[in-house]
């Protein structure tokens, strides 16, 4: 029993491994391309580079038309603002939808529910023209007004579902002691939402650090521009030609890809415990 309990555990971890190996492959064939020469890098393909050039990354920072800094900054800037505006409306609504017995409240709920089944595209030219009509072309309006209406139902749902594992004794003793339900949320729902919460900011900042197609729309002056904008102007440096037959030094390209994931991971690594909690226990009731 003892040696088929080893032997399944070892081949768990030996299917485990395997299989972050393989997910792990286009990461590593990136961090391999940014140490490459020019030749390699458009060359025939091969994974490991005859000798690291880490002089790719120190060429990222004087290309033309690429500032690192201000990118990082403009994304950075964004993300704030578009999780700021998503914590306070969402988790006040999530907070009604659990504190709150009204008629019909679970219709209204299921009815949000259905807004997810709307792909995001549908709504992109109606407000596009609102945004035009309002003069916000070319700012970052567009990028996080609508966070500070709630207009994110996965996250109220997301915080529902854990609001819902907090015991309601906790609230029945703040509310003896004389606690608004604006305290309540404040001071027992808030604290004790931590997990959920960091959960909501990493996908928050993986979702604005890889999201190009919204600046897109909206931003053109480069000075303004974010992070995946700064990727994508880097590899147009080298692609201006008539037929666009240039070649691309995928070598450049990789170094300031491997630079732009950095915080990425680092926040990934300091939060991924909290990440872990806030996804498993928002299934603890329904």
């Amino acid at each position: 029993m003892v040696t088929r309990s080893i032997f399944s555990t070892t081949m768990l971890y030996g299917v485990l491994i395997l299989t972050s190996v393989l997910l792990m492959l286009p990461l590593i064939s990136l961090a391999m391309t940014s140490f490459k020469t020019l030749e390699e890098a458009v060359g025939a393909f091969k994974w490991i580079p005859a000798q690291f050039n880490f002089q790719n990354y120190a060429e990222v920072f004087t290309l033309r038309d690429f500032n690192y800094w201000n990118f990082l900054g403009n994304t950075m800037l964004i993300f704030a603002l578009k999780t700021v505006g998503t914590l306070i409306s969402c988790t006040l609504a999530a907070y009604a939808f659990t504190r709150f017995n009204v008629p019909g409240k679970n219709i209204i709920f299921a009815l949000l529910l259905t807004v997810i089944l709307l792909p995001g595209e549908l709504l992109t030219i109606p407000m596009y023209e609102v945004y035009l009509k309002l003069g916000w072309y070319d700012t970052y309006y567009p990028l996080f007004i609508a966070t500070y209406f709630g207009t994110d139902v996965f996250m109220i749902f997301f915080f529902r579902q854990f609001f819902m594992g907090i015991p309601k004794e906790l609230f029945e003793a703040a509310q003896m002691d004389g606690a608004t339900e604006f305290q309540m949320y404040r001071q027992i729902m808030l604290p004790l939402s931590r997990p959920a919460i960091i959960t909501c900011i990493l996908l928050y900042f993986t979702g604005t650090y890889n999201d190009l197609y919204t600046p897109l729309l909206y931003i053109s002056s480069p000075e303004k521009y974010t992070m995946s904008q700064g990727l994508r102007a880097v590899e147009n440096l080298f692609n201006t030609g008539v037929s666009r037959d240039a070649v691309v030094p995928w070598n450049l390209v990789s170094a300031a890809t491997m630079l732009s994931i950095i915080p990425v991971l680092i926040l990934f690594v300091i939060a991924q415990r909290q990440f872990m909690e806030g996804v498993s226990r928002t299934g603890i009731k329904g």
